[in-house]
């Protein structure tokens, strides 16, 4: 097809447009970068700055380029972070929590930042805090139930003492060595998290996720874990003196291994469920493994909003319970059938009612137990400690 003189005239004005707009439009990306470039260096040269003002006036800088520069937030991010750790380093301490500081301005300003900037810019950036004392930082909207986002990121070593971080997205995270001494991590995601050697004593823990979390050596005296999920977690050589485990789900958790075991003194159990956890050689004779929840009482309004007065019992079934020490302990009805029992001494127990079906107590110490209306169908008990033991059915010597 042939084009007139006026089509060609038409064709080649649009073309001139068009490159006109294209080299407007570089040319307008050029001077927002170099816009950008201008407010990076200046907020840096801020944060640099004696003055606590001054500091303040480049960290919200900073906050302002990372909203609106997606490829820019990882990099602000990363400043930030260090700014953290280089301002803010974490320092042991045997301090009571209620002596523990709060952060100064504009340490809290950029930990402000840094839990509601937007993750999912951080383009596979791990987020690093170790070393850093983040304690007794207060989230600066209260009443926000949602959770802030620090999967993946590094806290080895850090102090987060006293914190608030109900709901938060700790997936994945180190947090190994940590002093997380009467943090909030109700609800928290926690799933895979390292923990191990990490302190938390009286640590909120309640209805977190705790899956496959590494917890070994980890001081969890007194924290609270009511209905947390630790599925599969490892918990070898914790220090689980008085802890409340109520009703919490640790089937298939790691309580012992060669190296040792969980210290499980005081430990409340009731109506957890420990089906295959693996809890060989720990003594349990000051654990408590049935009891009933206290009733949890509404202080405004008088409500019951928790508690039972139904007596519980853990649920142990097909546990690894071998060498266990459950010695004179009440564990009428308890729920142990399939559960490994070998050389375990249950001397004076109470296990009236209790489910052992399909349980292994051979070599099992059961001199002077109560086995009355036990259910034995399918017990092995080859060189079992019979002497003694009340309600043994018959034919079961």
């Amino acid at each position: 097809m042939v084009l007139s003189l006026p089509g060609l005239a038409a064709l080649a004005a649009l073309l001139f447009t068009w490159t006109q707009v294209s080299q407007a439009a570089r040319e307008l990306r050029i001077n927002e970068q170099g816009q950008i470039t201008s407010r990076y260096n200046a907020a840096i040269n801020n944060l640099g700055s004696s003055s606590v003002d001054v500091r303040l006036g480049g960290i919200y800088a900073l906050e302002r380029l990372m909203r609106d520069s997606a490829r820019d937030h990882p990099t602000v991010v990363s400043v930030l972070a260090a700014f953290l750790r280089q301002h803010a380093p974490a320092r042991a301490t045997k301090a009571a929590v209620i002596d523990v500081p709060r952060p100064d301005g504009d340490i809290e300003a950029v930990i402000n930042v840094l839990a509601e900037r937007r993750a999912d810019r951080d383009q596979g950036l791990v987020l690093d805090l170790s070393k850093t004392d983040l304690s007794k930082w207060t989230r600066p909207r209260p009443n926000d139930k949602t959770g802030i986002q620090l999967e993946g990121a590094t806290l080895a070593g850090s102090n987060v003492i006293g914190t608030d971080l109900t709901n938060a997205n700790l997936r994945y995270a180190s947090l190994d060595e940590a002093d997380l001494r009467e943090v909030i991590l109700s609800g928290a995601n926690l799933h895979r998290a390292s923990l191990s050697r990490s302190k938390l004593s009286e640590a909120a823990l309640d209805g977190a996720d705790l899956r496959e979390a590494d917890l070994g050596e980890a001081d969890l005296r007194k924290a609270l874990l009511d209905g947390a999920d630790l599925r599969g977690a490892s918990l070898s050589t914790a220090d689980l003196r008085e802890t409340d485990l109520l009703s919490a789900n640790a089937a298939g958790a790691l309580f012992c291994s060669g190296i040792g075991c969980a210290d499980m003194t005081a430990t409340n159990l009731t109506g957890a469920n420990l089906t295959g956890a693996d809890v060989e050689s720990a003594n349990l004779t000051k654990t408590l493994l049935c009891g009933t929840a206290p009733i949890i009482v509404d202080p405004e309004t008088g409500d019951v909003i928790g508690g039972n007065s139904k007596r519980k019992c853990a649920t142990l079934t097909r546990a690894n319970l071998s060498r266990v020490n459950l010695s004179n302990l009440r564990l009428a009805r308890i729920n142990l059938s399939g559960a490994n029992l070998t050389n375990a001494n249950l001397n004076g127990a109470d296990l009236s009612k209790a489910n052992l079906t399909n349980a292994n107590l051979t070599g099992t110490d059961l001199r002077k137990a109560n086995l009355t209306g036990a259910r034995l169908i399918g017990a092995k008990h080859n060189d079992a400690k019979l002497n003694g033991t009340k309600g043994l059915p018959k034919g079961f010597r």
